[in-house]
């Protein structure tokens, strides 16, 4: 059974989102300050940093290199070329090609930080004892965020944490300002409980090491699993309930070594899709209407009328033709929007509500290149086939991993969860796992290629 220890790292990491858990998940500037500050002190407990996923190094060291351009001063000429559509906007002689160049310092930092967590997380994932000690911690953060969901319903509806007024109209749940940002933390915590769940049911059956821990860890981890499922039905987010599930779907295979492929699978198999399709053609004939309706609610705006997602993706599309190669500047969508999204009456929106797009108009074609690029290094990571050499301790995690990546990369194309300072850490911390664990596979498959190889129990 794995034996969790503890460290300066691991405090310092557990503090990290514990703490933005509490504090209105990190949004105010005096805690993403404190946040930084512990994330230095993380880099400085590193002995040496974790080794990256090729494409993410790569992917690293060219998002620097865009920032940096977008923050070099350049002449008017050059920026005119880069930018025809703000031609008209530009300050005169030498300037940034950022419309908004403190926003895009901002965004560089935040994603340093971000690096600093991922970097923890790696260190943590690549040692046996630091895996589980992750994953507790993840799950930990996920059952404290539900319980504050659950909490929040008994006190006044528009109120943060019974303590802070939300927007107007809003639809805060926890401690965040919007229910489907609720849903993006709960996508990245419930899986670090399924997984935790799963090992331990594995070391009960098998009989292995310490039943006693492992027990306690199974309950803990199906108390938590339950509790934040709970919160997240209650919360009522379309989007986050949508796609996990849809996410779980895609990552199944990833869960099982192989797929029990046999008469009574296909049976199984059968009488699940005759099932389904009965009550599909009861809802359509009883409740078409309905759902219809609750579709169309996943584009519209909460608390932002005569607006829809749709309406907002179109402005975002003509904002990002103004500078298509490199974009009006990280972290500069909402200095610029007001462009070809002036404000309807007393909103202004200041995101995109799709931050993959969001991300493509304010860094252009290089930057959306960039994020697609470690994107399919990532997941490549996460093909059946490969996670098939790991000893379900270190597999379940793997699909944790996926599960929870495939997840938030889903619900980003119609929300920006992922800009609330939590989830961005979380998220983090998943990718930091996958850098930590991803080394075991690549000396287990040398060794497999050797003819003089021996494969252990332990890599199995």
């Amino acid at each position: 059974m794995w034996v969790a220890g503890l460290d300066l790292s691991r405090v310092v990491l557990a503090l990290i989102l514990l703490a933005n858990t509490f504090a209105f998940a990190g949004v105010d500037p005096s805690v993403r300050t404190a946040t930084a500050i512990l994330s230095i002190v993380l880099i400085l407990g590193l002995r040496k940093l974790p080794d990256l996923l090729p494409a993410h190094l790569y992917a690293g060291i060219a998002l620097l290199s865009l920032f940096a351009i977008q923050l070099i001063p350049l002449p008017q000429g050059i920026r005119r070329l880069l930018q025809p559509g703000f031609a008209e906007f530009m300050h005169t002689g030498w300037a940034p090609l950022s419309l908004a160049p403190w926003a895009t310092v901002q965004t560089a930092a935040s994603c340093l930080v971000a690096a600093a967590l991922a970097f923890a997380a790696a260190k943590m994932a690549s040692s046996r004892s630091g895996l589980p000690m992750l994953l507790m911690i993840l799950a930990l953060t996920g059952a404290a965020v539900a319980a504050l969901g659950l909490a929040g319903e008994t006190g006044e509806p528009g109120k943060i944490l019974f303590l802070r007024d939300n927007t107007p109209q809003g639809l805060p749940y926890g401690p965040f300002i919007n229910h489907n940002h609720f849903g993006v933390a709960i996508e990245l915590t419930l899986p670090a409980a399924l997984a935790l769940l799963l090992v331990s049911l594995r070391h009960i059956r098998i009989s292995s090491g310490a039943v006693r821990s492992a027990i306690a860890i199974a309950m803990g981890s199906a108390a938590v699993a339950a509790v934040s499922l709970g919160a997240l039905l209650r919360s009522r987010s379309r989007g986050g309930m949508l796609f996990l599930a849809l996410a779980f779907i895609l990552t199944l295979p990833l869960w099982r070594r192989r797929l029990p492929i046999g008469r009574k699978f296909l049976i199984i198999v059968l009488v699940l899709f005759l099932a389904a399709a009965s009550m599909a053609l009861l809802v359509a004939q009883t409740q078409l209407q309905s759902v219809k309706e609750n579709f169309t609610e996943l584009f519209v705006l909460d608390g932002a009328r005569n607006n829809s997602r749709w309406q907002l993706w179109d402005a975002t599309l003509a904002s990002w033709k103004r500078a298509p190669l490199l974009g009006s500047g990280a972290g500069s969508y909402r200095h610029v929007i007001g462009l070809d999204k002036p404000a309807t009456g007393a909103n202004m929106l200041h995101q995109a509500h799709n931050d993959w797009l969001e991300w493509a108009s304010t860094t252009g074609i290089v930057g959306l290149a960039i994020v697609s690029f470690a994107a399919v290094g990532m997941f490549l990571e996460f093909r059946p086939k490969r996670l098939s050499r790991f000893r379900f301790e270190f597999r379940y995690p793997m699909a944790a991993a996926a599960l929870a990546l495939t997840a938030v990369c889903l619900h980003e194309s119609i929300g920006f969860g992922l800009q609330t300072p939590l989830n961005r850490y979380l998220c983090a911390c998943w990718v930091g796992m996958v850098w930590g664990m991803a080394p075991k596979l690549r000396l287990k498959r040398k060794r497999e290629e050797s003819p003089a190889s021996t494969v252990t129990q332990e890599e199995r």
